[in-house]
């Protein structure tokens, strides 16, 4: 079914009839100036949409450089609805969402990273979804690798997760638990007394690695499902690029990520007897790695070097998921919200 037919007889989803497409804010955090031609791109790819973005805030934390050089190009890409919001915060992205979140006035709120590129679709994509399926809260799109070099593409697909992108390979929309924080989207109602949680999450991490159980976007996502009762769903026609950097391919970088991502786990996994079934994505997964050691043995016989090379990669990244988990288990991990970390009550603790 196409977004047309979704949307029933006469299109009432088009700009023309009596239901308009809804308004689209889109968030990018942003904090260094070593990125700013990752921030241009992804200004570009902005100005590009077929269908206008209603409003777009980029926050800057702490860089007063990043900040000037930003204000001082903006005149680049004036037909933009483009806005800089400084926050003289240490930089971490959750404490950005939330500060936009402030800000924003559109029906629906995406996000996405500052080292990301739009399709040049993805505005027209995300409101026509959102409009064809009013019972969704929540989106996950599809986040491609743009790498540094071609020669990086070797790397596994079944691993992009480790690359902040996406591994599904559903080519219609699924109902998944969370999406990632390079390419997602709520509805407006999903932040009615909720916020991401400062408790959890990571900052700014550059070429030194991932470090900290992370989870803000799944922990917010559980909350958000929880309290509307309404999915989000994972849709691979609202594309995006997301750089990856040749470092984030060395063998410490990878393990570093994929311990943390382990610890993260179990942090997940305390919440199974409130939530039935929170780490089904992490049960998908190990099928779809399954799946591909399957197919890399066809891969093994045409191009030997470069199945091994992938087979000791995703060995060495399960070891590391592994440990990260069980340390996590023995430490008792758990993600916290926000009513948690200060107190609070209401819909932050659902």
């Amino acid at each position: 079914m196409d977004d047309s037919d979704a949307c029933g007889g006469g299109n009432p989803c088009s700009p023309s009839a009596l239901s308009p497409l809804p308004t689209l804010s889109l968030v990018v955090p942003c904090y260094t100036p070593k990125r700013l031609d990752d921030i241009f791109r992804l200004f570009d790819s902005i100005a590009s949409q077929t269908s206008r973005i209603d409003e777009v805030v980029v926050v800057v934390q702490q860089s007063r450089e990043l900040m000037e050089l930003l204000h001082s190009r903006l005149e680049r890409w004036a037909s933009a609805p483009i806005r800089l919001l400084f926050l003289d915060a240490t930089p971490q992205v959750c404490m950005a969402r939330n500060a936009a979140l402030s800000e924003v006035n559109s029906d629906i709120i995406a996000f996405v990273d500052d080292d990301s590129a739009l399709d040049e679709d993805w505005a027209a994509a995300t409101k026509a979804f959102y409009c064809s399926r009013p019972d969704v809260i929540g989106t996950a799109g599809a986040i491609l690798p743009l790498w540094d070099s071609p020669a990086m593409a070797w790397f596994p697909r079944e691993l992009y997760w480790m690359l902040s992108c996406t591994y599904w390979t559903w080519t219609s929309p699924v109902p998944v638990r969370n999406g990632y924080g390079a390419n997602m989207s709520f509805r407006r109602e999903a932040f009615d007394g909720r916020r991401f949680s400062e408790a959890c999450g990571i900052g700014a991490w550059g070429t030194g690695g991932w470090r900290g159980v992370g989870g803000e976007e799944p922990e917010l996502a559980l909350r958000v499902t929880e309290a509307t009762g309404r999915p989000i769903l994972y849709v691979p026609d609202i594309r995006v690029w997301h750089r990856v950097r040749a470092h984030r391919l060395r063998t410490k970088s990878l393990l570093r990520r994929a311990y943390w991502e382990g610890r993260l786990k179990a942090a997940l996994s305390h919440r199974e007897l409130r939530t039935p079934g929170v780490l089904h994505t992490e049960v998908g997964l190990l099928r779809e790695m399954w799946r591909a050691q399957i197919s890399r043995l066809r891969l093994l016989m045409a191009h030997p070097r470069l199945a091994l090379r992938q087979q000791h990669v995703v060995l060495l990244a399960v070891t590391a998921v592994g440990l990260g988990f069980l340390e996590g288990r023995l430490r008792r991990e758990r993600l916290k919200s926000v009513g948690d970390a200060v107190g609070g009550n209401g819909e932050s603790n659902r």
